[in-house]
């Protein structure tokens, strides 16, 4: 192990406006969904310029939400990417649909429109397409496919928060059949301990989606507690427990209010990587897209890919970690999880599942630890 204080992967940023919200609503004696969910769920529909938010327990829980809301269930499939956590996938088969994997571009690491079309069948009810890294996918060619062939789009945007595609924030589309799917956990950009959310335009679906976050229920307990009348809780629907608190919507205002800020931390950090590693044999940049007004890369993750044998890649891995740096693999292809283990070869995806590396990214790390990082990496 290196005698330096070890980069971690990952950190969330905290500062006195996260501690004041939160003592705040301590204080209040108010903890669970209340007041600051609905504040979170306003402010981040006015940051995204989307119609609704809804704010959930994770982003896992609104990708299920988001598909059960739209009607997909047992005899359907999903079109989705083998390239991603198998959370993607496990929230298809958690409505009792069948995931369809289809095979990721290699330079954008995500699924192509074209790609996908390919795989449509008439069974086929939703695509659910991933954002990943926090480069954004063409959303309006996306909705272009739900248009033709009568289709939900539910984008798993987990690593997307702050992502602009043709000049829209993703989340912000504003079409009837694409429901965008967050996460708030502790290492993603806009980080609340747990949480998630779905911002969609529908205002059906939208009410749909906040019943069955709470066992199905018409009257959440907020509603029931700030009326000076009696109101029954009637269940409408067969519901989930995928609700969130005031306690974590406390730390993501916080966090919202400073996410601009932090994007632009993480381009700078991310520019300084690209700068050190150009130079350095075996490793190769990764093409995050153009830049400027109407895109933005969300740099939830800096990803290298590692040439050589497939071993070298995790060799590299191990390596760093015992220099103390923080090095990760995302993702291993949902085809290579006992789970949904396959014999269908997906080329750019079993590429990407031996070859990148993830390296250290977030508001923590100085420039000096950036210097660290490229070294122990040469070295490896």
């Amino acid at each position: 192990m290196s005698a330096e204080p070890p980069i971690v992967f990952g950190q969330p940023w905290f500062d006195e406006e996260e501690e004041q919200l939160v003592l705040q609503t301590l204080r209040s004696l108010w903890i669970g969904q209340g007041p600051l969910v609905e504040r979170f769920e306003h402010e981040l529909g006015a940051y995204l310029d989307a119609r609704h938010v809804v704010a959930v327990s994770s982003c896992t829980a609104g990708l299920q939400l988001a598909l059960v809301a739209a009607g997909i269930g047992p005899g359907d499939e999903v079109i989705t990417t083998p390239f991603t956590f198998v959370a993607t996938v496990n929230s298809i088969v958690q409505t009792g649909a069948s995931p369809v994997l289809v095979d990721i571009d290699r330079d954008t690491l995500s699924l192509s429109p074209d790609r996908v079309a390919e795989a449509i069948t008439e069974r086929t009810k939703a695509i659910m397409p991933v954002h990943f890294g926090g480069r954004p996918l063409d959303s309006p060619a996306f909705a272009a496919l739900a248009d033709k062939h009568d289709l939900w789009i539910v984008e798993d945007a987990a690593h997307a928060i702050g992502a602009v595609a043709a000049g829209r924030r993703v989340g912000g589309l504003r079409h009837p059949r694409v429901l965008s799917v967050f996460s708030f956990y502790p290492n993603k950009n806009l980080a609340s301990a747990e949480g998630g959310a779905v911002a969609l335009e529908d205002d059906t679906l939208a009410d749909r989606v906040r019943t069955l976050r709470l066992h199905g229920l018409d009257v959440d307990a907020w509603k029931r507690y700030t009326e000076n009348r009696y109101i029954p809780s009637l269940a409408v629907a067969p519901g989930f427990k995928y609700n969130w608190t005031d306690l974590q919507a406390a730390i993501a205002l916080g966090q919202l209010a400073k996410l601009e800020g932090a994007l632009a931390v993480r381009e700078h950090l991310a520019s300084a990587y690209d700068e050190r590693l150009a130079d350095i044999e075996g490793i190769r940049l990764l093409d995050r897209g153009p830049s400027g007004l109407y895109w933005r890369h969300a740099l939830h993750l800096y990803q290298v890919a590692v040439d050589g044998a497939p071993p070298r890649r995790d060799a590299v891995v191990g390596r760093l970690r015992e220099r103390g740096i923080g090095a990760a693999v995302h993702y291993i292809g949902v085809n290579h999880h006992p789970q949904y283990r396959s014999e269908t070869r997906y080329p750019a995806s079993d590429w990407a599942t031996s070859s990148l590396l993830t390296l250290p990214l977030h508001l923590h790390l100085s420039l000096s630890d950036v210097e660290r990082v490229v070294a122990e990496l040469a070295a490896a």
